[in-house]
């Protein structure tokens, strides 16, 4: 339905629930921001109706880092080209990563690992509006995993 959006990840219960019957909404700049995490946070052939759906910085997930320059390029292309192919809602999109190593440290077990912690900052300009949108993602390298 044009103009409707739905927050993810969506509640069956409520949906299904003979008296109340609904799920929550949320904004189009919501529903854009949702959808872009979904990608990035999907390796390609993962989903079933879509095998490309998706981005390939999974692959570069434990790549060795020659050149943080170069690593910084390809994982801002992958972004690209999946947020182009995949998100029609926004436009004129430009990616900024900042990237540092973090000591996570697991008390529990005594152990402590270091990952790459890469910040994307993404600046769009919303199509239905023509406002300039600004969204932000923390993602952990090594394994992959978010914040």
């Amino acid at each position: 339905m044009e103009g409707r959006y739905y927050k993810i990840p969506l509640d069956f219960g409520a949906l299904l629930d003979e008296t109340h019957g609904s799920v929550d909404l949320c904004s189009e700049l919501e529903s854009v921001d949702q959808h872009i995490e979904l990608l990035v946070m999907t390796y390609p052939g993962e989903h079933v109706f879509d095998r490309t759906y998706g981005t390939g910085i999974w692959e570069m997930d434990f790549e060795r880092i020659v050149s943080l320059d170069a690593w910084k390029t390809k994982f801002a292309e992958c972004l690209a080209r999946a947020v182009g192919l995949y998100e029609k809602r926004i436009s004129d999109c430009r990616f900024r990563l900042e990237v540092e190593d973090v000591l996570i440290e697991n008390g529990m077990v005594n152990h402590v690992s270091v990952k790459k912690r890469v910040d994307v900052f993404v600046d769009a300009v919303l199509n239905s509006t023509g406002d300039r949108c600004r969204l932000h993602y923390t993602l952990y390298l090594g394994p992959l995993s978010k914040d």
